[in-house]
């Protein structure tokens, strides 16, 4: 099977959840704030891949008339101090890992002027919790693709928040990613034997709840 890394956080989150949407189809419903999360990353995506140094540009291409004009006009003012040089934009990965194929999409790749390589994910939500990196499941997902698909080994992890207008770095350990390798894995195996038990332990956050057979949080 193919595996993305929503789709193996979806499964770690609630196999019965994944089941509702990889299997059954079932959607989670469009809100204001995922909405400005994607016309952030396509007007980002579009800034780069144009190599524009114009802030109109860059807000033509949100095109919306809201909060996130500010975030983008706070992102434009830190690209003019950038010194590193991206070479991915909306990079995909795909590689085989066993009998299975690992996809996935990374917001930005950035070669430090050390010659480093920066994996760069973009956070757009205004009330982002902020966790540390070195457990960010996300990243190591992102920089094991980058590794095995793109020939690049990866030096650092960073998350731009952009509501806040910050950055938060971690220099990659690479010490984890058979373990890694063997998740994917080990969490594809159970998607293919049809393992969808429910976890009740996401309830309270799960886009389903209020109609989920088995919630726990319906209220």
């Amino acid at each position: 099977m193919e595996i993305s890394f929503t789709r193996l956080r979806i499964y770690r989150e609630c196999p019965w959840k994944y089941k509702l949407m990889f299997i059954d189809g079932m959607k989670i419903p469009s809100t204001p704030q995922s909405a400005v999360g994607l016309a952030l990353h396509r007007a980002l995506e579009s800034f780069h891949r144009a190599n524009s140094e114009d802030l109109e540009f860059l807000l033509e291409r949100y095109g919306r008339e809201d909060k996130g004009r500010r975030f983008l006009e706070k992102y434009f003012e830190q690209n003019r101090a950038r010194r590193t040089r991206i070479i991915g934009n909306e990079k995909e990965f795909v590689y085989p890992l066993g009998p299975h194929m690992v996809r996935g999409m990374v917001d930005r790749i950035d070669q430090r002027p050390d010659g480093g390589i920066e994996i760069i994910d973009y956070k757009t939500q205004l009330d982002q919790k902020e966790y540390p990196l070195a457990d960010n499941l996300q990243l190591h997902f992102y920089a094991l693709g980058v590794r095995e698909c793109l020939n690049l080994k990866p030096s650092w992890l960073t998350v731009h928040y952009l509501a806040a207008g910050k950055t938060d770095s971690i220099a990659y350990d690479d010490s984890g990613e058979d373990e890694l390798k063997r998740l994917i894995i080990e969490t594809a195996e159970h998607i293919e034997a049809g393992e969808f038990r429910s976890d009740s332990s996401f309830c309270p956050r799960c886009d389903f709840r209020k109609g989920c057979q088995f919630s726990i949080a319906r209220d």
